[in-house]
């Protein structure tokens, strides 16, 4: 005797995300159907590559308009958890935190911070991870450390000490073996680099080089608190370079 085939369920159950009766606030519906479905992928209850059900199939399991999943989803979309392609349902986004950093990224370019608030944000942030990174870093990460100097000594035009001096930063990230603190340095590259554009302008890559060579020498040694002062040290040159730039900019002004 055959066997019927059982209907595949849903991973998930939208009735919870159902209007308060009387309840007619577009903004409210969409807030509703966004924040069940993201707290739906957050708990795993929908994985990677999963698809969603149909525009209409939500729409009718929520008690909204199409309209109000439409907006839904472009929110989802927006934050980088749900995607979608021609004549196909949405799927969930596999992870990218290149995403979040994108938008983190934006978002403080967009707002007037200046470079000596960056300086306040990367002094726990990197001298942190310097100290990590001296407990921690393989012979391969003090190595690339190595050779990131060696290109910043190298490096004959501005863009190239650039390039270098940031990769030595990102090295030390790298080197903790946390990703979380190469995240947190990449929402922050634009700034890095403008903030390390004018002081490399100012003072030359000799001055970069020494800080960097302090905190390789403490990394070398396995010295946590030896990188962490180095760092430090090396950050307060560079908040010197930059309270004197712009005290030469109000000056002119």
């Amino acid at each position: 005797m055959g066997t019927t085939a059982s209907k595949p369920k849903l991973k998930f159950n939208l009735s919870s995300v159902a209007p308060a009766p009387g309840s007619t606030d577009r903004g409210n519906l969409v807030k509703r159907a966004v924040d069940h479905i993201e707290n739906e992928i957050l708990q795993n209850h929908l994985a990677a590559g999963d698809q969603l059900p149909t525009e209409h199939q939500l729409a009718e399991r929520l008690s909204v308009s199409r309209t109000v999943v439409r907006e839904a989803m472009r929110i989802l979309i927006a934050r980088g958890l749900i995607e979608t392609s021609q004549g196909r349902p949405a799927r969930v986004r596999p992870v990218n935190p290149h995403h979040v950093v994108h938008a983190l990224g934006t978002f403080l370019q967009r707002n007037e911070l200046s470079l000596l608030d960056l300086i306040e944000a990367r002094r726990p942030l990197e001298s942190e991870t310097a100290a990590l990174a001296a407990e921690r870093a393989t012979l391969e990460d003090i190595a690339d450390l190595v050779a990131a100097n060696e290109r910043l000594k190298a490096a004959t035009t501005l863009q190239k000490q650039l390039d270098a001096d940031m990769e030595f930063h990102f090295g030390l990230a790298k080197a903790t073996g946390n990703p979380i603190f190469g995240m947190l340095l990449e929402t922050l590259s634009d700034l890095l680099k403008q903030s390390r554009r004018v002081t490399l302008q100012r003072t030359g890559k000799d001055v970069a080089l020494d800080g960097h060579r302090a905190v390789l020498e403490a990394v070398r040694r396995v010295d946590a608190s030896g990188a962490r002062e180095a760092m430090l040290a090396h950050l307060s040159h560079a908040e010197q370079d930059l309270q004197e730039v712009y005290e030469n900019d109000v000056q002119e002004d």
